[in-house]
């Protein structure tokens, strides 16, 4: 990209997150990479700053974009990606510099609240789930250093209960229950996450969990399955151990996480009735590499789930550090 522009960043308060609801749930799905993160910050499990291209307390022009840091991953949405359309040049330049603002203003963040001990030094800062279109304008910035391919594939919110009550108890394995994961749990999910991710933010998603035990060979008690919702809200962390696989057991998880995103949601128009009752208006998302033909098959297997459109993960070091 030869021209460059600078653009301002304004902080989003948390006061201001419903309003945030209102902009952008026109423009769902796209924009659950902003919404899926504000609807896990509002129970408190993680710091969550957003800044935007646009003062969020003035009128919401055409082309506007958000950032943010969900966990120890950021997200981007630009208001084009709500658009089949090709990206403009006068997009594309637009979408350059607010991620050379946002890249920075997360870098400064993360070094003056939590340090940047997660950070890889060699790849940066993973900016998750951007909208494909994009590719072609970042990729060239100087300070990105990896991309990665992902397809996100969407469960409707018009099918969500539906296939969250199609779990059946009966599939389970005899003597199984239903529970959450623990502190004890977290070396085994750490440890069999194909994707590697910081043990304290596994922790922070204990309570957004499902998991089957059953006894194992030996009699004694053993996790067998589990799944989480992500800091982003997608759905992720799925997992059947080898001897209980080919069970219909990943289905019967990905059911009752879903089941658990219905009831929490339930839970809190309840509770606090004046709120948006769910920022992702019930969208269901997860994110499977391009390529993974099993976990593709998998969800080609589920009813209700769908193909959308393609993502890139990208890995950023600090615009103001790069070599």
């Amino acid at each position: 990209m030869a021209e460059e522009r600078t653009l301002p960043l304004f902080r989003v308060k948390e006061s201001e997150y419903s309003r945030l609801h209102t902009i952008l749930s026109p423009l769902l799905p796209q924009s659950l990479t902003i919404l899926g993160p504000t609807e896990q910050h509002r129970d408190g499990t993680f710091d969550m700053p957003i800044w935007a291209s646009f003062p969020p307390d003035e009128a919401t022009p055409a082309l506007f974009a958000l950032f943010t840091i969900a966990g120890y991953q950021c997200r981007l949405f630009c208001s084009a990606d709500a658009s089949d359309e090709r990206p403009t040049h006068e997009e594309e330049l637009f979408v350059a510099s607010f991620m050379t603002r946002a890249i920075q203003a997360a870098y400064t963040y993360l070094a003056d609240t939590r340090g940047l001990a997660d950070v890889s030094p060699e790849t940066g800062l993973i900016v998750g789930s951007i909208h494909g279109k994009w590719e072609r304008c970042l990729r060239v910035l100087p300070f990105c250093r990896t991309s990665l391919p992902v397809q996100k594939i969407l469960l409707p919110p018009s099918a969500a209960r539906a296939f969250a009550e199609g779990a059946k108890d009966e599939k389970l394995p005899p003597g199984a229950r239903l529970t959450k994961l623990g502190k004890e749990d977290l070396e085994m999910v750490v440890g069999r996450n194909k994707v590697q991710r910081p043990t304290w933010y596994a922790e922070g998603r204990l309570q957004k969990s499902v998991a089957i035990r059953a006894p194992g060979l030996d009699g004694r008690e053993t996790l067998i399955a589990w799944a989480f919702v992500h800091a982003d809200s997608s759905l992720g962390q799925l997992n059947v151990v080898e001897e209980f696989q080919c069970r219909g057991l990943g289905g019967e998880v990905l059911r009752r996480i879903v089941a658990l995103r219905l009831a929490q949601t339930e839970e809190r128009d309840l509770r606090v009735p004046e709120e948006p009752r769910d920022m992702t208006d019930g969208w269901n998302m997860v994110d499977v590499v391009v390529g993974n033909a099993e976990s593709t098959g998998f969800f080609r297997r589920q009813e209700g789930w769908e193909e959308a459109w393609a993502t890139e993960w990208m890995t950023f070091v600090s615009p103001s550090s790069r070599t």
